[in-house]
């Protein structure tokens, strides 16, 4: 395999201009345990909302996690939907300053009801008539300001009225006469006002419906890319094709490049991330075909999480290095919670326990071995590095979070690790509902402040002895000398 991990370190300082369609994403977090006497309809009893930049907004987020600079250049409206995207920005890291406020336009919102890892609808609020053409120069001037600054340039089209045909081939030609290459993540079936990007990067469905070419096997496949780059002129079309990886055609022909293994719960937000990894690889000095296998794992990890989601840099790097089977182990909260309601469907008996884990000793190996024993599946809420120094002082931890995370993973007896913020786990206790909820040391089950939790959600508390003599506090004074 090429070595592709080393343009990753390149990525921080990168900066790149992302222009398109921005919008808010709203998750409605649900339970769904009933039908509807009004109609045959689930019902959704709502547990969180949550929401984060959506379009090229997230586009913008995955640049941001990765690494680089985003410089966003995007509308939003004078309303509350618009104040929710300015906070979900601005906690991302993303500069707001480059967008332009539109009193007369709402801003997008995209209202996704999720129960479980399932979809249940979509409720979208948009505009999606064409842009006035005095907002359109305010925007080309944006673009003009900051062109000259930026390592890359990004389209990302929603056909939301914004990238229209006149100002998306002006940017595409201020982009080359400042030699920036041009990434564009296409709609429609009209390519031409993309004419002379650098690269486009359509689905399956996209290309097929843009080349008018019905894609069912490796021929037709052909024809449509080559049919693209024919009509519209880029260096390059990157194919994607979901589960079959995806192909990169340019004048030479065409390179298949294979999908990364991934369990696969939500393929929101894979687009963005395959566009914004290739776009800082390129910046970074990668080759068209290296950038395109880089953005290929970004996309495997994204499509392996629930919802409009990122890649971070070192997630990254794990794919990369081939690390996956254990990166895989570890998830985000509101992937476990997911992973928890359906190991819980389909019956099996879920094992929690939580700690700091600093220093992995002999005890914590033999008291997560016998933890397993009490279940189907063991679950571990790992401290983040926050909560450690909260709870064992200012020198804690001695391992930071991620590494400890991935040395839990490693274990056979683990099935997965996910960190939280809180001195206690309460709120992790509540989304996994574990049938077991382990804790080791000499307590007495009913002294544990977690059990009256446990217990009302149908669970029982156990507890398993430690080792003697076996502990981080040991260890570290035997190393200082101290014993």
């Amino acid at each position: 395999m090429e070595n592709t991990k080393k343009y990753l370190p390149a990525f921080h300082g990168k900066k790149i201009l992302v222009f398109g369609d921005l919008m808010l994403d709203e998750h409605v977090w649900s339970r769904v345990n009933r039908i509807s006497p009004e109609a045959p309809v689930p019902i959704a009893d709502v547990v969180k909302i949550t929401h984060v930049p959506g379009g090229c907004g997230n586009v913008a987020a995955n640049i941001a996690a990765l690494g680089g600079t985003p410089i966003l250049i995007g509308l939003i409206g004078n309303d509350s939907t618009g104040e929710k995207l300015l906070t979900a920005l601005e906690k991302r890291n993303i500069p707001i300053n480059y967008l332009i406020k539109d009193p007369n336009r709402p801003t997008i919102l995209k209202s996704r009801i999720i129960a479980a890892s399932q979809h249940l609808i979509r409720v979208d609020r948009e505009d999606r008539t064409v842009i006035p053409t005095q907002l359109g120069r305010k925007i080309l001037a944006r673009v003009k300001e900051m062109i000259n600054k930026v390592d890359a340039v990004i389209i990302s089209d929603y056909e939301k009225g914004l990238v229209a045909g006149e100002l998306c081939q002006q940017i595409i030609k201020l982009a080359r006469k400042y030699k920036k290459p041009v990434a564009v993540d296409p709609k429609g079936t009209d390519y031409s006002k993309y004419r002379g990007a650098t690269i486009i990067t359509p689905n399956l469905k996209e290309a097929a419906l843009a080349s008018r070419t019905p894609i069912t096997e490796e021929k037709s496949l052909e024809k449509a890319g080559k049919t693209l780059l024919g009509s519209i002129k880029p260096q390059y079309v990157l194919i994607t094709r979901g589960r079959d990886g995806m192909t990169l055609f340019d004048k030479k022909g065409s390179t298949h490049i294979p999908a990364v293994a991934r369990e696969v719960f939500d393929i929101t937000g894979a687009g963005d991330a395959v566009i914004a990894t290739l776009s800082l690889a390129l910046s970074a000095g990668a080759k068209m075909r290296e950038a395109a296998i880089v953005a290929n794992y970004a996309g495997s990890i994204v499509v392996g999480k629930i919802g409009t989601a990122t890649c971070t840099l070192e997630e990254l790097e794990v794919s990369i290095e081939g690390r996956e089977p254990i990166a895989k182990k570890i998830k985000l909260r509101n992937e476990i919670a997911a992973i928890a309601r359906n190991l819980k469907n389909e019956g099996a008996r879920i094992v929690f326990t939580n700690g700091c884990f600093d220093l992995l000793h002999l005890g914590h190996v033999r008291y997560l071995r016998e933890a397993k024993k009490l279940g189907d599946v063991l679950i571990i809420g790992l401290n983040t590095d926050r909560s450690v120094t909260s709870l064992k002082g200012p020198t804690r931890p001695y391992v930071s979070e991620m590494e400890r995370a991935e040395i839990l993973a490693s274990m056979e007896c683990v099935d997965y690790v996910t960190l939280f913020d809180e001195l206690r786990p309460d709120e992790l206790i509540k989304l996994i509902r574990p049938d077991v909820h382990v804790k080791g040391g000499d307590y007495k089950v009913t002294e544990l402040p977690e059990r009256k939790l446990v217990e009302s959600l149908g669970g029982k508390v156990i507890v398993i002895p430690p080792i003697k003599g076996r502990s981080t506090t040991n260890i570290v004074d035997k190393i200082l000398g101290k014993k």
